[in-house]
C-alpha cells in the first residue's frame, strides 16, 4: 500500500481519521475510530482527492466540487482539495457528520432524557436536552466559529435553528444542517426573522430592519456565509419563507 504523503497524513489525523484500513489501487481507505465510515483519499498535487458515499457527498459537497477520476469500489463520487488546509476542513466536517449521521443524535438525546430528573416537565426536559446537544453539533461542524464573522468566543456563539424547534420533527431539530453557529447579534436577527441567506449564501435583511439599525447593528459591509452545503438548502428555502420577514413592519 503506497504511503501517504506527510502533509496529506497529518490533515487526515487532525481530522480524526486515525485509522488506516487499506487500499483500492491508487486510493488509501481512511476511517475513525469506533465509527462505522469510510472514505478514501488520493493524492494529488499538494492536496487530494477525497472520494465519499452518496449520502455524504450529496448532503455536503456541491456537484461544482467533483473531481473526474475513476471511483474505488463503495464510493459515489469525488472531490478535489487542493491544499492540505482545505482537506483538513473537509475531512472535519465529514468527520462530523460520520459521528452525527442518524440515528446517532436521536440516540444520545434519548440517553440523555432518561438521565434528567423526572421532576421537571418532560417537554422542557426535552426540549432543553435537545438544543444543547444541537449546540455541541453546530460547534463541531462550524469549529467553534461564527459562520460569518468567525467570532470563537463559545459564550458569544449561539446554535440558530433555520426551521425552529416548534416546527421541526425530531430528527430535524437534531440534523446538523438544520441551522448555523452565529455571533449572538446575528442569531437574534437571524431567529427573529429580521435575516436571512440566500442559496449562494449572501445574507438578506429584512426590510423591517432600518438602514440606520442595520448599520448599528452589523455596519456597513456586505456580510455571506462562506459555504452552503446541499443538505442546509431545505432548511434555509423553509427560513425565506416561513420566518423570514420580507415585507416591512413589526
Amino acid at each position: 500500500m503506497r504511503s501517504l504523503p506527510a502533509l496529506v497524513r497529518k490533515a487526515a489525523g487532525d481530522a480524526g481519521f486515525d485509522l488506516t484500513l487499506g487500499s483500492d489501487g491508487e486510493w488509501t481507505r481512511l476511517g475513525v475510530s469506533g465509527l462505522d465510515a469510510r472514505v478514501w483519499v488520493l493524492p494529488m498535487d499538494r492536496g487530494a482527492v477525497l472520494a465519499l458515499d452518496w449520502a455524504t457527498a450529496g448532503a455536503e459537497f456541491p456537484a461544482s466540487g467533483w473531481a473526474p477520476v475513476p471511483l474505488p469500489p463503495g464510493a459515489a463520487r469525488a472531490v478535489r482539495f487542493k491544499t492540505p488546509e482545505e482537506l483538513y476542513d473537509g475531512l472535519r466536517r465529514v468527520r462530523v457528520l460520520f459521528a452525527r449521521r442518524p440515528p446517532r443524535p436521536e440516540q444520545e438525546f434519548e440517553k440523555r432524557v432518561r438521565a434528567v430528573s423526572t421532576t421537571e416537565a418532560e417537554a422542557v426536559v426535552r426540549q432543553r436536552i435537545g438544543q444543547d446537544l444541537f449546540r455541541e453539533m453546530l460547534m463541531d461542524y462550524w469549529g467553534g466559529r461564527c459562520a460569518i464573522t468567525g467570532l470563537d468566543v463559545p459564550e458569544l456563539l449561539r446554535a440558530s435553528h433555520a426551521k425552529p424547534w416548534k416546527d421541526a420533527t425530531d430528527a430535524e431539530r437534531l440534523d446538523v444542517y438544520n441551522g448555523v453557529l452565529l455571533a449572538v447579534h446575528l442569531d437574534a436577527l437571524f431567529d427573529r426573522g429580521l435575516m436571512t441567506f440566500d442559496d449562494d449564501g449572501t445574507v438578506r435583511f429584512s426590510p423591517a430592519l432600518t438602514p440606520a439599525t442595520r448599520a448599528i447593528i452589523v455596519g456597513d459591509q456586505p456580510l455571506r456565509l462562506p459555504r452552503i452545503a446541499d443538505g442546509h438548502r431545505p432548511y434555509l428555502a423553509y427560513h425565506r419563507t416561513r420566518i423570514f420577514r420580507a415585507k416591512g413592519g413589526h
